[in-house]
Parts: structure tokens; sequence; C-alpha cells
């Protein structure tokens, strides 16, 4: 256990500015919704302290609590109470908030990033939010400050009702309150089950996978390198437009097979579960107003056999096309049930035929989303990431210039003993630099 070195000062709860109405204090949830289980994003902003001329004289915190009571006028159910797995009580309890110090520098913490010390910034760390989850509560902002005047932030949403494109969605009319941009701001749209009713159902899905015994390490991919994984994967007898993230990905999970077999001695079958963003997949597209859980797994196997880059890429890339040509239209309307049962049932059945010989990795990638473009009024971020430290994890994110994407990998002690030495791995990343590294070019004061 890491010495604390965050501490909280005082908590408050935030209502919505003014009450919902009357007919909007239920939202019925969509069958995704439904599945999801109540976990919470673990983001994190970081923010250095405000130049003269980004402060406003009132403190920064205040008018974030003040702004967050406006937004949460038009983002009502995350004032309110998850009641059932198909259904918020929108009845203005409100969201949560945490303001904390920490007793280590700003850059100490981009310095040196360490997986342990980044989790005291989220409430989870803290035993005194562990009742508000268990209540029902769908947002818990922890706001941090530094000796050296700068601030973390935690928007901590439940899964149950937001996805990273609804987490987005919040945060830009969030922070647009905060700085007083408010012309062309947007309300969201909670479209619920309108999209695919809710259903009786004996399950949903599970997150859940263990934490002990486990490392967690952070890789950082750039551009160059990135291109020349590209260029080893057109070598294959197709070439095709694979993504930096499917790049990034297969060579992940190339390096943590063979660590595996490493560890194990033989090869076992593996199953990779990615979250794809199904608001472009669909017929006809969803907007990015459009709040909710609007994501499905895609569920890509892999027996073995795989062991080249371009043989692990091109296989996710066949899933992922498709995925999006057969299944992502069908997760609405009528038709959205039997879609989804088919989905759990196909998962139930790899699983089963593999039993325990399998190994299972997780996948979300946050690339793509304006993250380091939240800006309460004070700056941008000079670091936003995301990582949960539960074994075969993989998060992702473009790093700040975007010029690379940043990876939070879990595996377990002796495989990442191994994988975080492999020189293939290696040789396209770089183990834990320095976050401040990649944020120079962004004006900062030298002081923290």
């Amino acid at each position: 256990m890491p010495e604390q070195r965050v501490h909280i000062i005082s908590s408050t709860t935030i209502k919505p500015s003014s009450p919902t109405p009357r007919h909007l204090r239920t939202l019925n949830l969509s069958l995704l919704d439904q599945l999801f289980p109540p976990s919470f994003a673990p983001l994190l902003l970081f923010y250095a302290e405000p130049g003269p001329g980004n402060c406003s004289g009132e403190p920064l915190s205040r008018r974030m609590q003040a702004s967050l009571s406006e937004t949460l006028v038009d983002f009502y159910p995350l004032a309110g109470r998850v009641r059932s797995s198909a259904r918020i009580s929108c009845d203005d309890e409100g969201a949560y908030w945490i303001e904390a110090r920490a007793d280590v520098r700003l850059n100490d913490i981009l310095a040196q990033t360490d997986a342990a010390l980044l989790n005291q910034f989220l409430p989870s760390f803290h035993a005194e939010t562990l009742h508000l989850v268990a209540s029902g509560c769908l947002l818990i902002v922890q706001i941090t400050t530094f000796s050296c005047g700068g601030i973390a932030v935690a928007p901590y949403t439940s899964h149950k009702l937001m996805d990273g494109s609804s987490i987005a969605c919040f945060l830009r009319s969030w922070s647009a309150r905060s700085a007083q941009r408010l012309e062309g701001l947007t309300p969201p749209r909670f479209i619920g089950d309108s999209l695919t009713q809710a259903r009786e159902l004996p399950l949903t899905l599970s997150d859940y996978a263990p934490t002990d015994h486990c490392a967690t390490r952070r890789f950082v991919f750039r551009d160059s390198k990135i291109s020349g994984l590209k260029a080893e994967a057109a070598r294959s007898i197709e070439p095709t437009r694979f993504t930096r993230v499917e790049l990034v990905l297969a060579l992940i999970l190339r390096c943590a097979f063979k660590a595996s077999r490493s560890v194990t001695g033989s090869t076992h079958p593996t199953l990779l579960q990615y979250m794809a963003n199904l608001r472009n997949r669909m017929s006809p597209a969803l907007q990015e107003i459009d709040v909710g859980n609007l994501a499905w797994i895609i569920n890509i196997s892999f027996k073995g056999s795989e062991t080249t880059l371009q043989e692990l890429v091109s296989n996710m890339r066949k899933e992922m096309i498709s995925f999006r040509d057969r299944e992502a239209c069908g997760l609405r309307g009528n038709e959205g049930f039997s879609k989804v049962c088919e989905s759990i049932a196909k998962l139930g059945n790899v699983m089963g035929e593999w039993k325990e010989e399998a190994n299972l990795y997780r996948c979300t990638s946050l690339c793509g989303f304006p993250f380091y473009e939240v800006d309460f009024g004070s700056g941008k971020p000079v670091w936003a990431t995301c990582h949960r430290s539960m074994k075969n994890y993989i998060y992702l994110m473009n790093t700040k210039m975007r010029d690379g994407i940043e990876a939070w990998v879990t595996l377990g002690e002796r495989e990442m003993a191994v994988f975080e030495r492999d020189e293939e791995l290696l040789a396209s990343a770089a183990l834990n630099p320095s976050a401040a590294h990649h944020v120079m070019r962004a004006t900062i004061p030298s002081r923290i």
C-alpha cells in the first residue's frame, strides 16, 4: 500500500440549480444500459496553475461548483440515483463533490507516473465514498489541489449511464459553462429506452477481473514508431489501412501472448473484448450529444496459432468490420434484443469450449475523445489519463499533442516481468516516460 499523499479536506452535495420537471423524474434505461455494470470511469485530468491571463479573480473550485450545478439541469440523471438495472430516479439528490489536497507537486506526478499513487486522486480510493456507489450515485467529482496551485479533476461517472462519448459530452458542457463559453452549447439527449427497450434479464455484463498479484505499467507509442508497425503490417498478402489503435493493440497483445507462454510454458486460446462506440456505426448515425451506453463489446478470438503482427491485426480488423456490417445496426429497435442475446450466446459458447484454458483481455480506447480540450477557464489539461489496475486490462488514449498513443497495461506480476522487458515492445514504445516531456510545448509554470 503506497503512502497516503492525498487527503480529503471537505465534501458536499451539488444539486441542479433548478428542479428537474416532474415529467423527467424517471429515466428508463436502454437494454445496453441495463446490461452494463455500475462501474465508474477512472478518468483523470491534470491542470497547471493558471497564468495571469487565465485568472478571473474567482477561485476556480467555486466556479466549477457553480457551473456543475448549472450543468446538472441539462444532465439531470447524473443528480439522480440508480433504482434498478433499468431505471434511474431523477429526483435531484445531487452529485457528490470532494475537495482534497495533495502533499506532492504536480511536476512530481508528471515526471514519474505511478499507478498506485494516481489511484489516490480517484474517489474510489477513499472509504467515505463507497456507500455512495452502493446507494446508486451516478457522479462523484474529486478536485485535488497541489501545493504548487495546479489541480487534478476526477469526474467519476457511472457506466450504468455514461460511456466514453457521454463523458466527453458532459465535460464539454460543464467546462463551457465554467469558462462562460455558452454560445453554440447544445443540450444532451438522453435517448434511454427509445434505442432498445430493457427486458427482464437474469444477468448483466461483468467487468470483474482479479486485482491481486497484478502489475500496471504505462507505455507511450510515438507516431513515428507506429508508422513502423504500419509498414510491417503492410507486408501482409492483402495490405489494409489499419488504424493506429489496431496496430498498437496488436503489438501489445502479441507481446502479452509471448509473456504468457513464457510463464505457463504453453499456448492458450485468447479472447479480446474491445469496447466499440456505436454512434457512427449505426444507420442512421447517432450524435455526440446522445448520452447513454451507446457502445458494445466486440469479441475477438485468437486460437493461439496467430503469431505475427500481421495475423493479429488482420484478425482484429476482420472482426471489427464484421461487427460494423452485421451487428451494430441491429442493436436498436426490436431487433436489438435478439442481437444482444446472440452476442452473449456467442461469448458463452467460446468460453464454454475453451473452459479455464482461455486468457481474457479487455481493451478500452479513449483515443479520439477530446479530453485535452476540456478547459474550465484556466487552461487545458497538461495531462489526461485513464487506467484501471485489473488483470489483463488495456487502456489507450492519445497523447496531448496527438503525436502518439499512451497505453496502460495491467498483467499478472510474473507476466509483466517478462512483458515490460520485451525487446520487440520496447523497440516501438517507451516505458513510462515523463508525462511532462510531451507537454513542455504547453505553457506550464516552472514551479509546478
